[in-house]
């Protein structure tokens, strides 16, 4: 076995393969957050690291790497959509050199069961983040704190917003005040979307 660092294909400048896990929503957001050519040139060290913290050999490092060079071929008149299919193709990315290593890079994470909670769940969502929290929490094992699911769904791409809602006063709906509160708003269309480009 090689202990050469990889090279980036497109700059040669040496990437490096060692260091702590890192974490898997900064990763997707990391990924989600590519619009340009030049955003994803400027991330194949970032991503050759994380595949290096997941599969910890430089050879998966290196067969990424190369398998990503096959696909960056960007047209011109279809840039969107081409860096939208890499970026999928990224968050999908499964290596099968090696099956007992079970190749996915993402899969097996923390918030793996949130995202299989809201998918199965929720054909479209419309609802208070602390409703949705509090239902998350009875019906999964081992759920994650609040601060986490709201990092993990802005990772996914479901972002919070600031709505107000009435809300009733003692049962009744005479008088109902107003409240402020953080909305989790998305359409069948919209989730099925964010699923998608996420890999799902």
């Amino acid at each position: 076995m090689s202990n050469t660092k990889p090279k980036c294909q497109t700059c040669g400048r040496k990437i490096p393969t060692s260091g702590s896990r890192l974490s898997s929503i900064g990763f997707r957001r990391r990924v989600n957050g590519i619009t340009t050519l030049d955003d994803l040139i400027n991330s194949k060290e970032y991503l050759a690291q994380f595949v290096k913290s997941r599969f910890q050999l430089k050879e998966y490092v290196d067969k990424f790497l190369a398998r990503l060079e096959e696909i960056d071929c960007i047209d011109p008149e279809n840039l969107a959509d081409d860096i939208s299919n890499i970026k999928t193709w990224i968050l999908k990315y499964y290596d099968n050199t090696d099956p007992e290593r079970k190749g996915f890079l993402l899969g097996k994470d923390p918030e793996s069961p949130l995202y299989e909670f809201l998918r199965t769940e929720y054909p479209e969502i419309n609802e208070p983040f602390q409703e949705f929290y509090e239902y998350y929490a009875q019906n999964v094992d081992n759920p994650l704190n609040k601060n986490y699911v709201s990092r993990a769904l802005t990772a996914l791409g479901l972002k919070t917003a600031m709505k107000k809602i009435k809300q009733n006063q003692d049962g009744e709906s005479i008088g109902r005040k107003q409240k402020c509160t953080m909305m989790l708003l998305a359409t069948k269309d919209e989730l099925s979307e964010i699923f998608r480009k996420n890999g799902y």
